[in-house]
């Protein structure tokens, strides 16, 4: 009986679409990494990480206006698409010349300019709540990506993957065409809602320095043995961690258009106290039988396990704030999450090595959750 109206459950249902595509997806994407790991080496796998790191901070910043601000304003039925896009593809554009002036690395560029055109299409078919049609374009990019990442790496090596991962999200450039021709261009609707789209630019900026600066200090600090050691330690904690982000990119247009998720939230965290448990007791068990070139990441997940009801909490008042338009107090709450991060990994990276840097990864997690609660009850006393 209860069973029954659970899987008439329309809200069931999305979260299942979304859900069975995002699990299996990452699965595959997943498994290939850490096919890559035992392919690689942990030296390389490490290089391979710093690479991916440069990428994902440069593509941050190309992405103009956010994904948050796309499926915020879908959802509240705004006509903002076609101006995203267009923006977007100038400016990621722009990223492509900067980094090959850099870093002489056409790489990175390619890589850069599919991220941000693909995270603007996902970012409508979430606000148009359009989760089927999610759902397809998620899995085949991973399909596809593991398919040209594996023949191109072949080919030209290491920069060969970058270069596969960038292919695979730019299949799908057609859906901007065809947006573009349905949706007016309206660049005044980006001015009108220019204090939400900035903050939410710097959320993603503060994000994405916040996920990849760990690595941009280990590799100096430590070396790339060890950095691969942690990449692939961070491999493990996002699988355990999909549930979180699933229920995310449901509840977000949810909360965005006044609808209650509480029930979902609360079970999503029941959830993640069990993956939890099964990264510190279980994966330390079975890791070194599959990787005993990466002894020290056994070491690590344990710890990094914590940060998994951390990274929950913060995703659902992070979407409370987002669906109110509160985007100044997420971006607040990832600058302090950055500076504990930072400032834990010098101290306690120099002092305890690779296992500080993972305590610090732990607190910056934890920090992040708790400043993201006091905000969301602080702008929900305000209103």
């Amino acid at each position: 009986m209860i069973w029954d109206s659970i899987k008439g459950n329309k809200a069931f249902k999305n979260i299942s679409t979304i859900g069975i595509t995002t699990v299996t997806g990452n699965a595959v994407s997943s498994l290939f990494w850490i096919y890559l790991a035992d392919l690689l080496g942990a030296e390389i796998y490490g290089q391979i990480s710093y690479l991916l790191a440069i990428a994902g901070i440069a593509s941050n910043a190309a992405l103009l206006g956010g994904t948050w601000t796309m499926t915020v304003y879908t959802a509240k039925g705004k006509k903002i698409q076609s101006a995203l896009y267009i923006i977007s593809l100038i400016s990621s554009g722009i990223a492509l010349v900067v980094i090959f002036v850099i870093f002489d690395s056409i790489s990175i560029g390619i890589y850069v300019i599919g991220y941000v055109i693909f995270q603007l299409i996902l970012a409508e078919l979430l606000g148009s709540k359009l989760f089927k049609k999610y759902a397809k374009f998620y899995f085949l990019q991973k399909i596809i990506f593991v398919c040209l990442a594996y023949f191109f790496y072949h080919i030209i090596g290491i920069e060969g993957i970058l270069i596969g991962y960038g292919l695979s999200y730019s299949v799908f450039f057609y859906h901007i065409f065809n947006t573009l021709r349905k949706t007016k261009l309206d660049f005044g609707i980006l001015k009108t809602k220019f204090g939400f789209l900035a903050n939410n630019y710097l959320h993603d900026i503060a994000g994405s320095f916040r996920g990849e600066i760990d690595k941009l200090i280990i590799a100096p600090m430590l070396g790339f043995i060890f950095l691969g050691n942690y990449f692939l330690g961070l491999q493990i904690i996002g699988i355990l961690g999909i549930l979180p982000g699933i229920v995310f990119s449901y509840v977000l247009p949810m909360d965005a258009s006044g609808k209650s998720t509480s029930k979902v939230k609360k079970i999503t965290l029941l959830f993640t106290g069990g993956f939890t448990l099964v990264g510190i007791f279980l994966v330390p068990i079975f890791l070194p039988i599959v990787f005993p070139e990466y002894t020290e990441a056994v070491e690590l997940i344990p710890i990094l396990s914590l940060s998994l009801i951390p990274m929950a909490l913060q995703n659902m008042f992070t979407s409370k704030l987002l669906g109110r338009e509160k985007t100044k107090y997420v971006v607040i709450s990832y600058l302090i999450s950055i500076f504990v991060l930072v400032s834990s990994i010098i101290v306690l990276g120099n002092m305890f090595g690779l296992e500080g840097i993972a305590v610090a990864f732990v607190l910056s997690q934890i920090s992040h959750a708790f400043f993201t609660i006091i905000f969301s009850r602080i702008s929900i006393s305000a209103e």
